[in-house]
Parts: C-alpha cells; sequence; structure tokens
C-alpha cells in the first residue's frame, strides 16, 4: 500500500479503515520525517474522517537507535496538547504514527511506543483508531503486548 492508492475522496472517508489509515500515514508522514524521527498525530471527527494533522520532530530520541526508556515520557508530552484540544469535539479520534529511522521492524522499541500511545490515550478516554510505525521502508501496527495479570 501507499498514498498513491488513496482516492480523490479519501478524507471523505472513515480512517478506521486500516487499509485506508496506512495510505494515509504514508501521505502524512514524508520520508525526510521518517529519516529525522518525527510523531505524527492525526485527527479525526467523530465519524472517523480525517480533520487534521499534527507533527511533532524527534530527532534526538533516535540520535543512538536504540530504544529508550524515555519512550513512555516522550509519547505522553507529545500528546499533552493534543489531547485537550481533541476533547472539544465530541466523539473526535486519534491516529497516531511514530516515523523514525532504523529497521523496518524494531519489535521491542515500536511496542514501547504502541502501548505508551494506547494507554495514554485510553486513560484519557480518547479513541485511538490505530497507531502506526513509518520507517524509510515500512509501515505497519506493532503488536500492544496485554498486561500482566495481576
Amino acid at each position: 500500500m501507499s498514498f498513491q492508492n488513496l482516492a480523490p475522496t479519501w478524507a471523505t472517508q472513515p480512517l478506521s479503515d486500516p487499509a485506508l489509515a496506512t495510505d494515509v500515514v504514508d501521505l502524512m508522514v514524508s520520508l525526510g520525517e521518517r529519516r529525522r524521527g518525527t510523531f505524527t498525530a492525526v485527527l479525526c471527527d467523530h465519524d472517523d474522517r480525517y480533520i487534521a494533522t499534527v507533527a511533532i520532530d524527534l530527532p534526538s530520541e533516535f540520535e543512538h537507535l536504540e530504544p529508550s526508556l524515555r519512550s513512555g515520557d516522550v509519547c505522553g508530552s507529545a500528546l499533552g496538547p493534543i489531547i485537550p484540544a481533541l476533547r472539544t469535539k465530541p466523539g473526535a479520534a486519534l491516529i497516531l504514527a511514530l516515523g523514525r529511522p532504523g529497521p523496518a521492524l524494531w519489535p521491542d522499541l515500536d511496542a514501547e511506543w504502541a502501548e505508551a500511545a494506547t494507554h495514554i490515550c485510553t486513560a484519557a478516554e480518547v479513541r485511538l483508531l490505530g497507531f502506526y510505525i513509518a520507517s524509510a521502508t515500512h509501515i505497519y501496527q506493532p503488536t500492544v503486548r496485554a498486561p500482566a495479570a495481576a
């Protein structure tokens, strides 16, 4: 899939469709942003249609190309101003994408970010339509590990 597959009317279609959402992530997270490191929030309305995109540069997060114990903190800081703004639109939703350098699949780091985003959105009662990783060569949804049973 790629953004080249998007129909001219893509913004009127619900982004709850993972195939469509993948193409939208490909469109919204440029190759340069993936190489540099960005966190992108695609804001959607109550019908899961596109409203706007916010991209936040994270280049220092990827200087050493290794998982960071701060991923949850960085994710929370990036979502800090977005969540209150999204709450002004009842029923609004998010698609989140981590554009990052490095290998196409980086299971530990990717899961760390996906879990942090899922936890933050759940706690804030914000609908998360999907969390995506956008590397230079691949876009995918990492598996979110189930929390350990108490």
